[in-house]
């Protein structure tokens, strides 16, 4: 298991097309010691006070296998929601920050959530994967 402590968070690069909106959530282990990530991370989003935005993100897909996190390697989980507009239910208020916890942890992480938000009553996180995602 790769401990909260152990890890570094960040945001993969935005893709936006047909509708959807795709970001990975990168995990990368920092530690000098091979660990393993495997399942789902919880996520939700935070505002500027650090107050919850909506529900937290809910499963999309099977979970893979365990992933390998070698010292500087990353695993990512991809992050889904609709483009403005697309469906009939609003988007939530523009979150400050990404909460995330790794699977099988109980400590959380955060990152800016940059320009992720989500509309259309969608927001769902994929399961760890190897690599930084798209």
């Amino acid at each position: 298991m790769c401990p909260t402590d152990r890890l570094g968070l960040s945001l993969g690069r935005e893709d936006v097309g047909a509708g959807n909106v795709h970001m990975p959530l990168v995990l990368t282990n920092k530690s000098t010691a091979t660990c393993t990530l495997t399942g789902f991370p919880g996520v939700s989003l935070l505002d500027s006070a650090g107050s919850a935005i909506g529900d937290p993100a809910s499963r999309r897909g099977g979970s893979r296998s365990t992933v390998s996190l070698p010292p500087g390697g990353s695993a990512s989980a991809m992050l889904h929601t609709l483009n403005e507009g697309t469906a009939d239910k609003p988007c939530w208020r523009t979150p400050a920050r990404i909460r995330a916890y790794p699977p099988d942890s109980y400590t959380s992480m955060t990152v800016p959530a940059r320009s992720f938000r989500v509309c259309g009553g969608v927001f769902e996180v994929e399961s760890i994967h190897s690599g930084k995602g798209a």
